[in-house]
């Protein structure tokens, strides 16, 4: 697949915006639920042997007569997960669906290691074994982008397999799963579920190219499912224009709806775009990212 590393530099003054406390075991700059070193005071417990000297409330101490520990909370990073869909049918459209995909998985990666964020990014629903990579800061940037370069999209493999093993037993901070969502209902179904399954406020990129938004149906008889090989008759010219529209608005509709009730984010990505408007605009509007000053870009 195709990235441009020069565009990635654009977007330094960006990072992930934390949907909750980070959980991360790498020390950082978000808000955690545990207790230990940090700036922000949380609590007090009662001293135990061993505990460093440091930490104790003498004021307390000599008052009461009680020595207490001061707690802090601990400041981590955000664990972060990025799932491209690197199906048959993410290979079409100009520019490639791939390719726009992968341009978002690269660029949403640079955003959070520049930020100390680890962040895995995995591919899925191809018919070769699934790859991924993983890094926990800028130095680990070059490895995900060489597996990204070295992947195409092809073949049709157990997308929810494949998925699930990807995500693994632990929840993560922040999941971005990026896809154009041409699986059977079934299929779609279960890579939803099993996303919200796995972080408590998922993000679903879904990516539509020329093909899905304005298809030509001029003196088309059939279409071919790239990835079942299913026939599908259709008429042409306006008629088959209209119908097409109406059921391509039922069926975004349906997915947003069902992403709704799960919890889900669900941002469209037009492929005929650039992925770095859609970071700048729709990405930022629906805070997924922010600026680094917390005011505007």
């Amino acid at each position: 697949m195709r990235i441009d590393r020069a565009a990635l530099s654009r977007f330094a003054a960006l990072r992930l915006r934390a949907g909750g406390a980070a959980t991360a075991l790498q020390a950082g700059d978000r808000r955690s639920p545990f207790r230990g070193r940090g700036l922000e005071f949380a609590d007090f417990r009662p001293y135990d042997p061993g505990d460093d000297l440091r930490l104790v409330d003498w004021n307390v101490y000599f008052r009461l007569g009680v020595a207490l520990v001061r707690q802090f909370t601990e400041e981590r990073s955000l664990s972060v997960r990025i799932c491209l869909d690197t199906s048959e049918s993410m290979a079409f459209g100009t520019p490639r669906k791939a390719d726009h995909g992968a341009q978002l998985a690269a660029t949403l990666a640079m955003i959070g290691l520049r930020h100390r964020d680890p962040v895995t990014l995995a591919c899925f629903g191809a018919g070769t074994n699934p790859v991924s990579a993983r890094a926990v800061n800028l130095d680990g940037l070059p490895e995900l982008l060489h597996m990204l370069e070295r992947t195409e999209p092809g073949g049709r493999g157990d997308a929810i397999a494949q998925l699930i093993t990807q995500l693994g037993d632990r929840r993560c901070d922040r999941l971005v799963v990026i896809s154009d969502l041409l699986f059977d209902e079934q299929t779609t179904d279960a890579i939803l579920r099993r996303s919200a399954a796995a972080c408590s406020r998922p993000i679903v990129l879904h990516v539509l190219g020329e093909d899905e938004l304005a298809p030509n149906l001029d003196d088309i008889e059939k279409v071919v499912d790239a990835e079942t090989g299913d026939e599908l008759a259709v008429s042409d010219g306006p008629a088959a224009q209209a119908a097409y529209a109406a059921a391509l608005t039922r069926w975004l509709s349906a997915i947003e709806e069902r992403c709704r009730g799960l919890g889900i984010q669900y941002i469209r990505a037009d492929a005929r775009e650039a992925a770095g408007s859609l970071v700048q605009d729709e990405l930022y509007r629906g805070q997924v990212v922010e600026h680094i000053a917390g005011g505007a870009r």
